[in-house]
């Protein structure tokens, strides 16, 4: 089903062109548009996979400093991770607005919060939605590639392990490493999705 047909998609897609610029709204709607492509046969909502799609950078365009502050405002914890680099609480502050403004269900609101981090023990929603921010179409970089080969050829559960590993090898070149990524892949192991 396309992503003009989700419930809520016009209205969702209006207010990220309110705070976003076109190339992150473009890469919003193709991670819906990708999302939408292998919920169902995940076991996932369609019209969840869209609002949490279109939805996750919504905080995206904030500056530094507003980050801070709006996770302050909402009581968002921090740790050393998140202050060292701001942008990792992006997640977790379109997670509330969206939370206030829409009204989104737990499993979007927890998709949205932790779509750049992970977290032990987070659902099947956020798990596709990291799959699907990491591997959307119009990321050309060869491990999304590799992310949505493994995705069509081995199913959900080994793109989901693919997407953590790459991301705790990325954030340790980086060398900012938020320990939820780390935690999320050691989970996954323990309890890998299907």
């Amino acid at each position: 089903m396309p992503v003009a047909k989700a419930e809520r998609s016009r209205e969702f897609l209006a207010r990220i062109r309110q705070t976003l610029g076109e190339k992150r709204v473009m890469h919003s709607v193709f991670v819906a548009e990708y999302f939408s492509s292998f919920a169902e046969s995940a076991g996932l909502d369609h019209d969840e996979a869209v609002a949490a799609g279109l939805l996750h950078d919504l905080a995206r365009g904030m500056e530094k400093e507003e980050l801070l502050a709006e996770a302050r405002a909402r009581r968002i914890p921090m740790g050393e991770a998140q202050l060292a680099k701001p942008l990792l609480l992006h997640g977790p502050v379109a997670a509330e607005i969206c939370r206030e403004e829409f009204g989104v269900s737990d499993d979007v609101h927890e998709a949205i919060c932790w779509h750049t981090t992970g977290r032990p023990g987070m659902g099947r929603l956020a798990q596709g939605l990291c799959v699907a921010d990491f591997s959307e179409p119009s990321r050309d970089y060869p491990e999304a590639a590799e992310a949505r080969d493994i995705l069509r050829k081995s199913g959900f559960g080994p793109a989901v392990l693919y997407v953590f590993g790459k991301k705790v090898e990325f954030g340790r070149a980086k060398e900012v490493t938020d320990p939820n990524t780390a935690a999320t892949l050691f989970w996954l192991r323990g309890h890998p999705p299907a």
